[in-house]
């Protein structure tokens, strides 16, 4: 878990100071240098899980007694399990994005043709930049390090791109604290040239310029070379996992590495016969014949004439369940602190239907406050485009933009079917059963709609014409009928 010094810092005071005295290499170096144990922290999260040796604490565990031969050191992925589940779940259907074609939509935008313009510039914007994988990526450093950032740039074709950046290298500077809407923003990193000589960059972002420094890290200089920031906002935003910017499966780190050293304690014991201790009697064992057991698992000895020899194992008064019972508690632990799911649990293949769903109220508890935060970042992302596409005279209010997110959840579409008939024989009005039952509908008025388009498409029956009706043939006239 997390000390104090290694929680995201406020960077209040320097966003102020920025606004009154505009930036220095001194400040631009002291706000790197403040954010370096947050950095250390989240690259810890993330290199564990990448599961790096040098990141996963078994993997550093040393035998209890140097003589000591066997060292098993067994990794069980919580950790990478407890953030992929919720990646999964959350940004395994893309989140859609549309532009309002509303009345008030086209009054706002400038009429039918500036809002067929908006949806085109909004829909080449998403398909041009894999938006579901810009996604895809910024939920994954949000839930494995707290937050994530997303910068907004321009290709040499002078296109509008995103990409998602590391949080480690990402610094958001807010006179509010509000990452998600950025006064300023640093982007810093990590190089090596062809000589193997180690320097650092940074990049510092306001509402106008973007400007360039280099050097060694504490020492980074202005380069002098100046861009011009089309956007008229902060280009590099952060997308925050939850208020404090914690990772998903930071509040269990200490369970996970215990069931790693007892479970790898375990199979010490079964391969290192502790379980059970070889004992000789009356046999005559030479040097390595015990070495040479415990690779073969068989033991060839002699005795002495009339001496009956004896080899077995002393097998040590407790059994395994202990182990297991606190193996499965520290399980348990893990999935319910950690809010995830456990698909292992007998009882939760069985579940369905509102039993399934109340098993991931933990989960869409996470999901749903990270979605309040993608929303948020969204509006503040497409401001930032409206101003950049306005600069080619396309018209877009960002305030226009749907998001609509769908969880990576099976659909129970009869028990919802059958759900939504009883409730429409009580009485209840369609608009309210459809947002009531179906759980793959979002927008209950565009559903709506799309009926009575359907029904403006069928053509009205012509005179004479035939109809079938539970495979009976009627005549709609009644004298063809008659004969």
């Amino acid at each position: 878990m997390r000390k104090r010094e290694e929680l995201y810092p406020d960077y209040g005071a320097e966003a102020a100071k920025i606004k009154q005295d505009g930036i220095s290499e001194e400040l631009l170096n002291s706000m790197i240098d403040k954010h370096k144990h947050c950095r250390n922290c989240m690259k810890k999260l993330y290199e564990r899980y990448e599961v790096l040796q040098e990141a996963v604490p078994i993997f550093q565990r040393k035998p209890r007694f140097e003589e000591d031969t066997i060292n098993n050191r067994v990794n069980n992925d919580f950790f990478g399990e407890i953030c992929d589940f919720k990646i999964g779940y959350f940004a395994g259907k893309p989140i859609s994005y549309s532009y309002n074609r509303s009345e008030d939509s086209k009054a706002d935008t400038g009429g039918e043709e500036a809002v067929g313009r908006a949806n085109k510039v909004l829909a080449d914007f998403v398909y041009l930049n894999s938006f579901p994988d810009v996604d895809m990526e910024v939920t994954k450093f949000a839930t494995v390090c707290g937050y994530s950032g997303r910068l907004l740039y321009h290709d040499p074709e002078g296109r509008e791109r995103a990409m998602p950046t590391p949080p480690w290298e990402t610094i958001l500077l807010s006179e509010m604290g509000d990452i998600t809407e950025p006064d300023f923003a640093v982007r810093y990193c990590q190089h090596k040239d062809l000589d193997n000589v180690e320097y650092w960059t940074a990049e510092f972002y306001d509402g106008e310029t973007i400007r360039f420094y280099r050097g060694d890290y504490g020492a980074l200089k202005d380069t002098g070379e100046t861009k011009e920031n089309l956007y008229e906002l902060c280009p590099l935003q952060g997308v925050p996992n939850n208020l404090e910017m914690l990772g998903d499966a930071e509040k269990v780190l200490g369970e996970i590495d215990d069931y790693d050293r007892v479970f790898s304690d375990e199979s010490n014991e079964i391969e290192s016969f502790a379980n059970a201790y070889m004992e000789y009697k009356n046999v005559q064992m030479e040097d390595g014949d015990i070495d040479k057991a415990q690779s073969s698992g068989s033991i060839q000895y002699s005795t002495d004439p009339g001496v009956d020899g004896h080899v077995g194992f002393i097998t040590k008064d407790t059994s395994g369940t202990q182990t297991q019972q606190h193996l499965d508690r520290l399980e348990d632990n893990i999935y319910r602190f950690s809010k995830t799911p456990n698909l292992n649990d007998e009882s939760f293949g069985t579940a369905s239907g509102v039993a399934l769903k109340f098993r991931l109220t933990g989960l869409e508890s996470k999901c749903g406050m990270f979605q309040s935060k993608m929303q948020k970042a969204g509006i503040y992302l497409f401001r930032a485009l409206a101003k950049a596409w306005g600069k080619k005279g396309i018209r877009f209010d960002p305030l226009e933009v749907d998001m609509k997110f769908s969880r990576n959840f099976p659909l129970d579409l009869v028990s919802e079917a059958q759900a939504a008939q009883t409730m429409i024989a009580a009485g209840l009005p369609k608009r309210v059963v459809y947002g009531l039952a179906f759980s793959g509908i979002d927008d209950v008025d565009e559903v709506l709609q799309e009926i009575e388009n359907e029904k403006e498409d069928i053509p009205p029956l012509e005179e004479g014409q035939v109809t079938v009706n539970a495979g009976t043939s009627k005549a709609a006239d009644t004298g063809q009928a008659d004969q």
